[in-house]
């Protein structure tokens, strides 16, 4: 009897944490746009260079592996990006750090990120936020790019600003 309670909180323990993950481990493409739109859509690429590289937001191109992500998730809601066309390398907060504007980069830091679903159904984004609070405000990885045709960098803004991307698109690759 006693194995068979234990056997079964096991069980339970290991449904209820796959259960908590919103994406499961894999490779994904991280856009913005609509989803019947193509020409809207814009991905997060890695541009790796010897330091920090930088991220921005490109049309789609199935060719590049920079616009592929490996998405691995942790304890908490927490996951990391890591990009296959420069293996090693993970999004994370560039040069200048985690600020409100400050642009993400590329590098050997596995920063973890929270990751929040927003909406549903064919409509279904996830805000990605830097997990430590800076000056008591929640920072979201955003850009300045959207609706503009030439290509820009992904940033940190701070969470509910109006006018800022807040959420991101998961496509399973």
């Amino acid at each position: 009897m006693r194995q068979t309670i234990l056997a079964l909180a096991a069980l339970l323990a290991i449904v209820q944490a796959v259960l908590a993950q919103l994406l499961a481990d894999g490779n994904y493409r991280i856009y913005y746009g609509n989803y019947q739109a193509l020409t809207t859509q814009r991905y997060i690429t890695a541009e790796p260079d010897a330091s920090s590289g930088r991220a921005r937001v490109f049309r789609k191109d199935d060719a590049s592996l920079f616009q592929v992500w490996h998405l691995k998730n942790y304890e908490n809601g927490q996951i990391t990006l890591e990009s296959k066309g420069a293996r090693g390398k993970y999004l994370s907060p560039g040069r200048s750090g985690a600020l409100p504007g400050a642009y993400l980069g590329v590098t050997t830091n596995a920063q973890k990120w929270n990751i929040t679903k927003k909406a549903g159904g064919p409509f279904t984004s996830y805000e990605l936020a830097y997990p430590k609070s800076v000056s008591n405000k929640k920072l979201v990885v955003s850009t300045d790019s959207q609706d503009k045709e030439e290509p820009y960098y992904v940033n940190f803004a701070t969470q509910g600003v109006e006018g800022t991307l807040q959420a991101w698109k998961f496509s399973f690759v």
